[in-house]
């Protein structure tokens, strides 16, 4: 049984840390057998190391173990608390443009069940300071380089995907140090597909059962089963057609544009990449 943990995905939420998560899990290299636990982040955190790690135990020994809670990057305590207990770990983060990620939180909220569809997205960003606070990924991201070294930080862009997802796992390989030529039979999968549930209870049910079975040590029924693609056939009849959704799928991005500008300048002179232009922000 490994004890330490060697790598933790930090964020950001509706970034594609699923699908990479998905995609590492598969890897011969790697046990992930737990995708959000958000220990570090949430009142969990007093049960206590022990009890983290216990999410580990059937990890065996020459595999890295981890894994991902989007939470962390938008924690104020999880770097440090992180740091206190691996400081040597290596931390994943995926960005992605922060006008799509708020728009993709506000259409999870509604599948969620949070928000009724009748809600705007402007009512949602109002009533939900997370909604916008959570897309300065600038402000974030200097808390972990504030307490790791940058060499034990990767920060990837969720657009990356699309245009090569194959390419895009390799660079979390390489930094990770594992087997760089292997291909998850998941890393074509569609990612952050935008839906609408007839019936969020279905929903909710799934999400409840797949994670009670992870943390009993069932994470390979799990993921068989998510391999075989039944979760996506019982969604697939339980999504509402598109004009029987009563939200709009427009929404006004130059309204919240100003919002994250001087981040994503900032965010782009850390990365060294023109995100200003390829966000159009």
């Amino acid at each position: 049984m490994n004890s330490a943990v060697d790598f933790i995905g930090i964020g950001a939420q509706k970034s594609g840390t699923s699908w990479a998560y998905a995609c590492l899990y598969e890897h011969p290299d790697i046990c992930a057998p737990v995708k959000e636990i958000h220990f570090f982040s949430r009142s969990r955190f007093s049960e206590g190391r022990d009890w983290y790690e216990h999410h580990f135990r059937n990890c065996t020994e020459g595999k890295l173990s981890g894994e991902f809670s989007t939470s962390y990057l938008y924690s104020e305590a999880a770097a440090e608390r992180i740091h206190s207990f691996y400081p040597h770990a290596k931390l994943i983060a995926i960005l992605r443009n922060p006008i799509d990620r708020a728009f993709s939180q506000y259409r999870n909220a509604i599948k969620a069940g949070e928000i009724s569809e009748s809600v705007s997205f402007e009512t949602y960003m109002r009533d939900e300071p997370s909604v916008l606070a959570q897309g300065l990924y600038e402000v974030q991201l200097e808390r972990f380089y504030s307490h790791f070294d940058p060499s034990n930080i990767l920060v990837l862009i969720y657009e990356d995907i699309r245009r090569d997802p194959i390419a895009f796992m390799r660079k979390i390989y390489v930094f990770l140090g594992v087997q760089t030529d292997f291909v998850s039979s998941m890393v074509h999968d569609e990612i952050n597909v935008a839906r609408t549930p007839k019936h969020v209870f279905v929903d909710r049910m799934m999400h409840h059962v797949s994670e009670s079975l992870r943390r009993i040590g069932f994470d390979r029924v799990v993921h068989l089963i998510r391999k075989s693609g039944l979760p996506d056939f019982v969604r697939s009849f339980n999504t509402k057609k598109p004009q029987h959704m009563h939200h709009s799928i427009t929404y006004g991005r130059e309204a919240i544009r100003a919002h994250f500008k001087d981040d994503v300048q900032r965010l782009s002179t850390r990365l060294g990449r023109d995100l200003h232009t390829e966000w159009n922000i």
